[in-house]
């Protein structure tokens, strides 16, 4: 006979039991998302471009969940309930995943005030980003209105032709009654009024945005805001101690500082909740960045001048994902030694090589090492024959394109995920939101991508 305590154990086990793999499912912070019909870039990804290499024109590429991705013609945040193969088909103005329409881009190019009229519920539905690239004019907004009234927390994106600060405000403004939506990119100027606008969108999560010119300014409050990106262009912008005061909880943060922002990097010691960090300056000082950030699980370090040290990176940390791009050849020359004892839970490594013999075989000791991406020279390509532990490695597409080295490739990993990339320079995916206005399972555009926009 069944005793009723071993039941209610029994019971109980169950409940723990699945408990612990909906904590395990949320944790899950990246994933490979497969895509055809158009190229696909992580957005804070200006190094490398990932392309096809099968007929069917599939490639691979592996994203962080709430991460802003471009394709062709549209940029939009990657959601848990987006499916891991996506089909686009595109034109200038709409943009369809796997048969629904995901996008719509409000511009001279924009549909006839007849599409919008015959929109069904159903379609709205599906939408995920809306892209403003005019000022919103009086015969658009009804339509923008009714979108707004069935599903509010669509993306939203504003690269207005017309770089108006004025304009930009004045559009927010008329946004924030309607519209609560969860991701949101400012590409145009922007100043302390456009920064203090932000507070009427308390439903943000993630926020692109220019700095703004003309003093320090703020971060307003802003109660569920886990990721915002950051990017510079402009002389007189700053990031004072105070930006981020009113948002310590931050989880991912990205600064990309093309004109050498007066950043006062201490502000970034109060965010220790970040988790992912994603940095491309000149003027970056690393201190004590595990100790600032316990937490921190994805690190990314871009910079072009030689005299900027990271030798603080390699200390032992929880870091599963780092990806450095640096003047010299510091990371692969010296340390990479030193890769196993630093990043003992180390997932996913992205790195720029120069050195033509580069010898892998220290990366087998790295034990949980899955993800690898170099960028620009290969190095002795027999030693990559022994990473059988990797699930993805992308390499230069001028050596992959040569079909003798990617069929010995794929004989020696037939469990490997093989994806070709090419290079870019620093500032090439902020610079594809700025052309066509001057014209428009783990883990981050090109400059021949502006001929496609």
């Amino acid at each position: 006979m069944i005793n009723r305590k071993n039941i209610s154990r029994f019971i109980l086990f169950i409940i723990v039991l699945m408990l612990w793999q909906c904590k395990g499912k949320e944790e899950e912070d990246f994933r490979m998302i497969t895509f055809q019909g158009s190229e696909v870039q992580r957005f804070s990804d200006s190094y490398t471009h990932f392309s096809a290499l099968d007929s069917l024109g599939y490639s691979s590429l592996l994203i962080r969940n709430g991460e802003w991705v471009s394709s062709d013609e549209f940029y939009f945040t990657i959601r848990r309930d987006l499916p891991d193969t996506l089909r686009f088909r595109q034109s200038d103005s709409l943009m369809y995943i796997n048969g629904e329409l995901a996008g719509i881009s409000i511009s001279k190019d924009s549909p006839s005030l007849s599409f919008f009229h015959q929109l069904l519920e159903e379609d709205i539905s599906h939408l995920r980003t809306i892209q403003i690239k005019t000022p919103i004019l009086e015969s658009i907004r009804p339509y923008l209105k009714k979108i707004a009234r069935l599903n509010p927390t669509v993306d939203i994106g504003y690269f207005s032709e017309i770089d108006s600060v004025a304009l930009l405000n004045r559009d927010l403004l008329w946004l924030s009654q309607y519209f609560q939506p969860r991701a949101l990119i400012l590409a145009n100027e922007t100043d302390s009024i456009s920064l203090s606008s932000l507070a009427k969108f308390p439903s943000l999560e993630t926020i692109l945005t220019s700095l703004p010119i003309n003093g320090d300014g703020y971060l307003p409050h802003l109660p569920n805001l886990k990721e915002i990106n950051l990017i510079n262009e402009q002389d007189g912008s700053s990031i004072g101690s105070g930006f981020f005061r009113e948002n310590p909880d931050l989880e991912s943060l990205t600064i990309i500082d093309y004109e050498k922002t007066n950043i006062d990097w201490t502000s970034l010691d109060k965010l220790k909740n970040l988790r992912n960090l994603y940095i491309e300056s000149d003027s970056i000082v690393i201190n004590d960045i595990y100790e600032q950030h316990p937490d921190l699980k994805s690190l990314h370090l871009g910079l072009n001048m030689d005299m900027v040290s990271i030798s603080n990176i390699f200390k032992k940390n929880t870091l599963k994902w780092l990806s450095v791009y640096t003047a010299d050849n510091l990371l692969m020359e010296e340390k990479s030694k030193l890769l196993q004892d630093s990043f003992p839970e180390l997932e996913y490594l992205e790195f720029k090589n120069r050195d033509s013999l580069l010898d892998y075989r220290n990366f087998k000791n790295i034990k949980k090492l899955k993800y690898l991406v170099v960028q620009s020279e290969v190095g002795l390509d027999s030693t990559l024959y022994n990473l059988d532990h990797l699930r993805y490695l992308s390499l230069p597409d001028k050596f992959l394109k040569d079909s003798i080295n990617h069929v010995k490739l794929q004989k020696a990993l037939p469990n490997t995920i093989i994806v070709p990339n090419s290079g870019a320079c620093m500032g090439s995916g902020w610079l594809l939101l700025i052309i066509p206005l001057v014209g428009l399972w783990f883990y981050f555009l090109k400059p021949e991508k502006a001929s496609n926009l």
